[in-house]
């Protein structure tokens, strides 16, 4: 927990499964933030996201980076998170999409 606090993340100890005592606030400086609006586009929606100014604490971070979210099922959510200015590896995945947004959804999706 101390350590927690000292990153200037919350720490909030749950009893749910899997789920991680230790994050950073909404207005944390780390991170990345949307950029202008989010795009409909036929399968979801597109945003640029722009790294936040703190100090990297990974490295080597991407700004911009692209969000584009599909909404391929009632069931399924697909999101992909890439570099719109450098091409680079992705995992050579093969997941067969309908290409238009699914008309409902049991899930929800905010920005």
């Amino acid at each position: 927990q101390e350590a927690c606090e000292a990153r200037g993340c919350v720490w909030c100890a749950t009893d749910v499964a899997n789920a991680p005592w230790c994050f950073f606030p909404e207005d944390s400086p780390y991170g990345y933030s949307l950029a202008g609006n989010t795009e409909r586009t036929a399968k979801g929606w597109r945003a640029t996201l722009n790294k936040r100014q703190a100090l990297s604490l990974f490295g080597n971070d991407i700004s911009p980076v692209v969000l584009e979210v599909e909404f391929q099922t009632k069931d399924r959510l697909r999101f992909r998170l890439y570099d719109p200015n450098r091409q680079r590896f992705e995992v050579p995945l093969k997941i067969d999409s309908p290409g238009v947004a699914a008309e409902e959804a049991t899930y929800d999706v905010e920005f």
